[in-house]
């Protein structure tokens, strides 16, 4: 038998992110490979079970059913873990320890999605809206209200009036000033959130302009707006993301306060 598959992985070039995350993920731990199919693997490293066989065969593996073996055959004579121990509190660890690996892969690949959806047309012309505003309103709910008072709080430090608001408030928009540019935000990770939607609507109606922040543009909530910034969820688990939209979002709204500064200062 030749001797070269873990060689493979410690020195393997030319692999995507994706794909480096996976090698990092194994070879922190070779055994995780032996006690898990290939869609277990991805769910463990955060990516899908396609891109982990594509690996395998960018690693001259048949597939991972093959990849499995050769790499049983080779860490039988040569273990190489940093974890293989069944003590209890070093499993714990090594648990800790993928998630120091794997939340900055989640966070890089929220930014290179988020970016690569990106239109620079579009962020200009919303970054010339923000010069222009009198105030900024971003409507959120749940979590997306606290990611809108973020993005409030950063603005304001820099002189730049701007409200979070978690729900369409119909005194406050009754009562607006309509001689005002009045920019408004609307998040809502499917586009569907139907508290979010009457406020895009209502704003829509008053003839203001209203950017969507979602990852659906062909969802209700984009229909009512001028723009949409299309942001980034990890579809694969229901909490990730969350974690996934959240960067995402941000990151958006952190481009927009970077061409502030660039006009403050």
């Amino acid at each position: 038998m030749e001797y070269n598959l873990l060689q493979k992985l410690k020195y393997a070039s030319s692999l995507t992110a994706q794909e480096k995350h996976i090698v990092d993920f194994i070879l922190n731990d070779p055994e995780v490979v032996f006690h898990s199919t290939a869609h277990e693997l991805a769910q463990q490293t955060y990516t899908s079970a396609s891109t982990i066989v594509r690996l395998c065969k960018k690693l001259g593996t048949k597939g991972y059913p093959d990849f499995q073996l050769k790499l049983a055959l080779e860490y039988q004579q040569h273990p190489s873990s940093p974890l293989r121990t069944p003590d209890h509190t070093i499993t714990e660890q090594g648990n800790v320890l993928a998630a120091i690996d794997s939340v900055p892969y989640l966070y890089h690949q929220a930014l290179d999605e988020t970016h690569r959806m990106l239109s620079a047309p579009v962020l200009v012309r919303i970054a010339n809206w923000v010069k222009e505003s009198a105030r900024i309103d971003i409507y959120g709910s749940d979590m997306n209200y606290y990611l809108a008072q973020q993005a409030c709080a950063k603005w304001n430090e820099l002189g730049i009036a701007a409200v979070a608001h978690n729900g369409p408030n119909m005194h406050y928009l009754n009562t607006m000033n309509t001689s005002q540019f009045i920019l408004s935000f609307v998040i809502s990770h499917t586009g569907e959130n139907s508290s979010m939607i009457e406020a895009a609507r209502v704003l829509k109606n008053m003839q203001r302009k209203v950017i969507a922040v979602t990852e659906n543009n062909l969802s209700t909530l984009s229909r009512h707006c001028d723009e949409t910034l299309l942001s980034y969820g990890y579809n694969e688990q229901l909490r990730l993301s969350k974690m996934s939209s959240m960067i995402s979002v941000l990151y958006l709204f952190d481009m927009l306060y970077m061409a502030s500064i660039s006009d403050n200062y």
